[in-house]
């Protein structure tokens, strides 16, 4: 089987949360799409603040804002992206995409793999080139699959991407199910308090990068 490296997206591939960079750059293409934003903007505080919803609440803000297709919907995503990119280019990390080519380059198989729904982060790495990932993203289905923590594996090996993974690279603790199947856990941008937290679970101390 070919090697895989896992690369989390927010605060690793993006700089900063995936929702919030769409709706900048979406609103700054269409701002009448804001009125059936705001229309709805109970129902969608409501899915933001609770967990388990969060997938049909970020897909529900997706197509409000949109608009059109549902077909075209990763392409109207990653058309959002790019424009906000335009004002805001420091939102894509160079450096962890560099490292992406990097690993591919070296012949392995790199997924994305977040809390974030997988339109959006589809739509985000069509954006800036990376398009052609794999990528295993919370899904607004019935039920609900929220990629995080230890769903995130079974998410991961359901799509055919089992561990152990040669790397993994993500900014949180909460991916320690991650981290524990992989020789090479990669902390992205944390401080020494996360650092340690992963090393007193592990038994060992995770690699750590800075990227911009």
């Amino acid at each position: 089987m070919q090697p895989t490296v896992v690369f989390d997206l927010d605060k690793v591939l993006l700089g900063g949360d995936a929702s919030t960079l769409f709706l900048h750059g979406r609103l700054r293409q269409a701002p009448r799409r804001a009125l059936p934003l705001l229309l709805a903007s109970p129902v969608l505080l409501v899915g933001a603040a609770l967990p388990q919803l969060r997938p049909l609440g970020a897909r529900l803000m997706t197509r409000l804002a949109v608009g059109g297709s549902r077909d075209t919907d990763v392409e109207d995503v990653a058309a959002a992206y790019r424009e906000v990119l335009t004002v805001r280019p420091e939102a894509a990390v160079a450096e962890a995409i560099a490292c992406v080519r990097a690993h591919e380059r070296a012949g392995e198989t790199v997924v994305v793999a977040t809390g974030c729904e997988e339109t959006l982060a589809r739509g985000f790495l069509a954006a800036v080139g990376l398009g052609h990932l794999d990528v295993v993203g919370s899904q607004a289905s019935v039920p609900v699959r929220r990629a995080m923590g230890e769903s995130k594996v079974s998410m991961l090996i359901d799509r055919g991407h089992p561990p152990p993974w040669t790397a993994v690279y993500s900014d949180s603790p909460s991916d320690l199910p991650l981290f524990a199947g992989t020789p090479r856990p990669v902390l992205v941008n944390a401080d020494e308090k996360a650092a340690r937290q992963v090393e007193r679970t592990l038994g060992r101390r995770p690699e750590t990068v800075t990227w911009r």
